[in-house]
């Protein structure tokens, strides 16, 4: 009897020392959810005919003063070149981009992405592009769905 008690003991220290604050990777951090869109945010197909393109407004976010951003998202493509950006333009009308998803495997695979601020205060751009290289007659499609986006310290 002794023995199953010392037991239970033992095990019981070694689970409290592993679920300690200090083991935590993201221990401290404080995430704010700061963009929420649940649903289909965009979503259209074509052929290889024609590269598509829809650029949208995310409208006006601040992302400074913090560490991080994190954007997660649902996206789907299945033609090859298609890609998925978030961007801002900067004082010079130059295209900064925060997130680029350049091809179908990226865009497929990808649901979380963490990056370092960029320390931009306005409006936040969307653009997908459905393009293939594979020219069959096939129709093509791209969809982007469920993106919230998170600022991090």
């Amino acid at each position: 009897m002794f023995k199953i008690i010392l037991n239970i003991v033992f095990l019981f220290t070694i689970f409290v020392s592993g679920c300690s604050k200090e083991n935590s990777p993201v221990s401290g951090r404080t995430e704010l959810l700061i963009y929420s869109r649940d649903g289909v945010i965009e979503s259209f197909g074509g052929d290889c005919s024609a590269v598509q393109i829809r650029t949208s407004s995310l409208g006006n976010l601040n992302l400074t003063g913090i560490q991080k951003v994190k954007f997660t998202l649902n996206g789907f493509s299945d033609a090859d070149l298609s890609s998925i950006m978030i961007y801002y333009l900067n004082n010079n009308g130059e295209q900064v981009n925060i997130i680029d998803l350049p091809h179908r495997d990226q865009i497929n695979s990808t649901s979380i992405i963490e990056i370092d601020s960029p320390d931009y205060s306005g409006e936040i751009y969307l653009r997908l592009t459905l393009k293939s290289s594979v020219c069959t007659g096939q129709l093509f499609h791209i969809e982007l769905r469920d993106l919230k986006i998170y600022t991090i310290n």
